[in-house]
């Protein structure tokens, strides 16, 4: 069923970091070139049928479960290859999008097939439902629901993303395993253990799943106990936080710290006024 949608942008919308320009779906998507580009970001989902997307010199194929992403003012034409090509559509903009998009991996304009395209549908429904609403604010609730379908997207669309998922879902035995031991010292190969995987392979999990290398991890993980042992215990000595957390060396510990927070633990204390 073709449905349209294009919200009223306020001055007040357009200074949100996402904002709706326009949604829709087409039952039989027609030819559409766009010799200037478009003025703002476009996610597209083919739901039936087949097309193609024309980017510079570049040709993709666009089967159902598929999506491509259009950046502004980038000349392209998508156009169907077979009857009926249902196409679900979404135009945006905001100071926020181009982080989400790096997120996601997304750089160029292109097609991504999708790891759960029935999920981002139901983002296209919920926003497109509330987009022909008469709500007060009507800007700021679609920007929420725009974040969650951006995050989604992101996860979807990522690059191996049903890969992406299947590691972060074998990370999990070494995170609680992490989280468990992280008050002493923990070796790379104790982490391998945990899931009964080499340290190269270990350390590729953490790559793709966490984009960043395990002993990052147990670091990061040790500063959130440090930050919690300062709460619950005031008065308590840098070198006795750091012993708990798992630092043999307190001046590394402020190391870390320092890094990971961008302050030391004893301006952290000032700063949350635990100062005692």
């Amino acid at each position: 069923m073709n449905k349209l949608s294009f919200p009223n942008v306020t001055e007040l919308d357009a200074e949100l970091p996402l904002y709706l320009t326009s949604i829709g779906h087409w039952d039989y998507q027609e030819r559409t070139r766009r010799p200037e580009g478009f003025p703002d970001y476009q996610w597209l989902q083919a739901d039936a049928g087949a097309g193609e997307l024309i980017v510079g010199d570049k040709r993709y194929a666009v089967k159902p479960g598929q999506g491509f992403f259009l950046f502004p003012r980038e000349a392209h034409l998508y156009q169907p290859v077979a009857d009926n090509w249902g196409v679900h559509w979404m135009s945006f903009n905001g100071g926020l999008v181009p982080s989400l998009l790096r997120q996601a991996g997304i750089i160029r304009s292109g097609v991504f097939a999708l790891s759960a395209p029935e999920r981002i549908i139901a983002h296209f429904d919920q926003i497109h439902a509330l987009s022909l609403s008469r709500i007060p604010l009507l800007g700021m609730e679609i920007s929420k629901l725009l974040y969650a379908f951006l995050l989604d997207l992101s996860r979807s669309v990522r690059t191996g993303a049903s890969s992406a998922d299947h590691r972060l879902a074998k990370l999990q035995p070494v995170v609680r395993f992490i989280e468990a031991n992280s008050h002493r010292p923990i070796s790379i190969d104790e982490m391998a253990g945990a899931i009964d995987v080499s340290v190269q392979y270990l350390c590729q999990l953490f790559k793709v799943g966490m984009r960043m290398r395990p002993m990052e991890y147990v670091n990061r993980e040790r500063i959130k106990r440090s930050k919690e042992w300062m709460f619950r215990e005031p008065g308590i000595k840098m070198r006795e936080v750091a012993a708990k957390v798992g630092f043999d060396n307190p001046s590394y510990f402020s190391s870390v710290f320092k890094r990971i927070e961008g302050m030391s633990p004893e301006q952290f204390k000032l700063s949350h006024g635990r100062n005692s």
